[in-house]
């Protein structure tokens, strides 16, 4: 991926332009593995625990094939609409084509290709670039195998390396999305890799009681992490499922919007109803991305010796 290409990604979004940087939020935020927390609560989505291992798949996984499906929608769109104006509309009009008109024809071709390539790209990236990531704890050899924030490849570190904290979700932005994160520094302080991991928090609201019900919700699940990891797998309950790659469409649904499912309330089920019908496009468009990036996203390619040392059940798989 040359620079042009990177400052497309960063632009649309699917890079995020502080991968490298850790907020003042996260470092008065830093969570401690050795203390032991009385709230805990098992991981919120996607996970599963087999023999010494946890895997939890990144924050926004249930939000992934948002840049595949809009973006190769807009993408079709707008290249449809300056292709119709440069190759088709000209056949309707009475307007002679001379050289000129080739010219600016030829011009218009090019701007759709120009304004719709960096959709196609960064559609294309989301399924093939970033593909799946997750992280796998192991208990027993106390090492934590991640996906990278950074450059989407997997790596490893030591459980007593990483530095976890809650961070800022969504471009690392301050607002209503946080997640947990794991950050690995280098000696001058700077980050040198990051990964995130567990289902992100949303406020509904940025007042102080949200705020801390936020910080005492993800920081109960990070205590499930840590009591994995410090005091084995005993130490906390079974996790039922797993990470399943080939989701029907409504579980796509589901899983896009946990809510989704039947309601035994019959007000909240009309309301919910009348939600989901003015929504059902953008929400279609959405559960269709995700079902195909489950599907055909890239999978990390693990080395055989993380592949030796977790068991080679222990990876998702299609």
């Amino acid at each position: 991926m040359n620079k042009a290409q990177q400052k497309i990604l960063e632009a649309v979004g699917l890079l995020s332009n502080n991968r490298l940087s850790c907020s003042s939020f996260s470092k008065k935020h830093i969570l401690d593995v050795r203390k032991k927390s009385a709230e805990i609560k098992p991981p919120s989505f996607m996970c599963a625990k087999r023999k010494d291992c946890l895997i939890l798949a990144e924050s926004w996984f249930r939000e992934r094939g948002l840049y595949f499906s809009w973006g190769m929608l807009g993408g079709s769109v707008l290249m449809s609409i300056f292709l119709y104006m440069a190759l088709i509309m000209p056949w309707f009009s009475d307007v002679p084509v001379g050289i000129a008109e080739i010219f600016l024809l030829t011009f218009l071709a090019l701007l759709g290709f120009l304004f719709s390539y960096p959709l196609f790209f960064a559609a294309k990236s989301e399924l093939k670039t970033q593909g799946l990531q997750y992280t796998i704890f192991n208990t027993d050899s106390n090492n934590v195998h991640f996906v990278s924030d950074v450059d989407f490849q997997p790596k490893t570190c030591r459980w007593e390396e990483c530095t976890f904290c809650l961070a800022y979700s969504a471009g690392s932005i301050e607002g209503y999305y946080y997640e947990l994160k794991g950050y690995l520094f280098n000696e001058d302080g700077s980050v040198k890799d990051s990964f995130s991991f567990d289902d992100y928090h949303y406020m509904i609201s940025n007042s102080d009681n949200t705020r801390q019900a936020m910080i005492k919700d993800l920081s109960a699940r990070f205590e499930y992490v840590r009591r994995f990891m410090e005091e084995g797998s005993d130490s906390v309950e079974p996790i039922a499922g797993s990470l399943d790659l080939k989701p029907s469409l409504s579980e796509a649904a589901h899983r896009f919007q946990p809510r989704s499912e039947a309601s035994e309330g019959k007000k909240f089920h009309v309301i919910y109803s009348i939600v989901r019908t003015v929504f059902l496009i953008p929400f279609s468009v959405q559960v269709v991305g995700h079902y195909f990036f489950c599907r055909y996203c890239r999978l990390p390619q693990w080395p055989q010796n993380v592949i030796d040392e977790c068991g080679e059940d222990i990876f998702p798989k299609r």
